[in-house]
């Protein structure tokens, strides 16, 4: 039986967290928040998933681009400022240049956070601290993402957006705090890992053996996780994670079928037509017939 989450420390990294999450909290204000959406095609190496996300600069300068409204902007967030990129958007951020940032990826079951300390120079951190809360939200923390979610959709510059920003950061930092009353088994927070790992990376070659080789396992015991915890196979989340993303795209965007399959990492768009109708039980063409009315012109 799983002791209580009570009786046990935190993580060295959920410290780490908590310690800079506060210290923000204390001595900064958010003063604007920029918003991302889905509305321009993502370029390579762009950051691309189902699920929100908040990056809060905290030392330098946090370059990125992201879309909005139709065109590719590119925005320069220092500290006082957050970008809020809402589920089935991109950003690209710029990491030449040295920057402190916490980043929190909104999931499903739950909330992924993660501290970078690069140097600047080269294209991607090399390390980050991470920590997670899981188990899903409180009615609180969910309310208050709901809100910033309907702000996101007209880019909202007022009050309310950066006062619900600061809303939801105290939100993360009670849950971290917060012990919950079981702790779940190690293969669930394994397996969840592995899945917010999948919904970050899957327009990149990612393969069980390099998700296996990230988080330090064996690949067959990726695959049992996956049998187990997940009902399914590696193989058939990693591409329904990337079916879901291209209905996402036929649905939005005027794009082929050939780039819509590159975005979504598969190299050969007849592939990519098999595993969408294996998934979907249409074809790409056709689920896009069905969804004419959505695709923007």
């Amino acid at each position: 039986m799983s002791a209580p989450l009570s009786t046990q420390r935190p993580t060295v990294e959920a410290r780490l967290i908590v310690h800079e999450l506060e210290e923000y909290l204390r001595h900064t204000r958010v003063r604007h928040v920029h918003f991302g959406d889905g509305s321009t095609v993502p370029p390579p190496l762009a950051y691309v998933t189902n699920f929100p996300r908040l990056s809060l600069p905290l030392a330098g300068c946090h370059a990125m681009q992201l879309a909005q409204s139709g065109r590719t902007e590119t925005v320069r967030a220092g500290r006082g400022h957050a970008v809020f990129i809402p589920d089935h958007a991109w950003n690209k951020p710029d990491w030449s240049g040295r920057v402190d940032v916490l980043t929190f990826l909104f999931g499903v079951k739950q909330i992924g956070i993660s501290l970078v300390r690069h140097k600047g120079g080269t294209e991607v951190p090399s390390s980050a601290v991470k920590a997670s809360v899981h188990g899903g939200y409180d009615v609180p923390t969910h309310g208050i993402l709901a809100s910033l979610m309907v702000l996101s959709t007209d880019h909202s510059k007022g009050q309310l957006s950066r006062l619900l920003t600061e809303s939801l950061l105290h939100a993360c930092l009670r849950l971290l705090k917060s012990p919950q009353k079981q702790r779940p088994r190690k293969a669930i927070r394994t397996y969840e890992s592995i899945c917010l790992y999948v919904q970050e990376n899957f327009h990149s070659p990612i393969t069980r053996e390099s998700v296996a080789g990230h988080f330090r396992l064996a690949p067959n015991h990726v695959s049992r996780l996956f049998r187990k915890e997940g009902f399914m196979r590696f193989n058939d989340y990693l591409n329904l994670v990337r079916v879901n993303r291209a209905k996402f795209m036929l649905q939005n965007y005027n794009m082929t079928l050939k780039e819509i399959a590159s975005s979504c990492c598969y190299s050969d768009s007849a592939y990519f037509c098999r595993v969408f109708k294996k998934v979907c039980k249409v074809t790409p063409t056709q689920y896009r017939a069905d969804n004419l009315i959505q695709v923007s012109q």
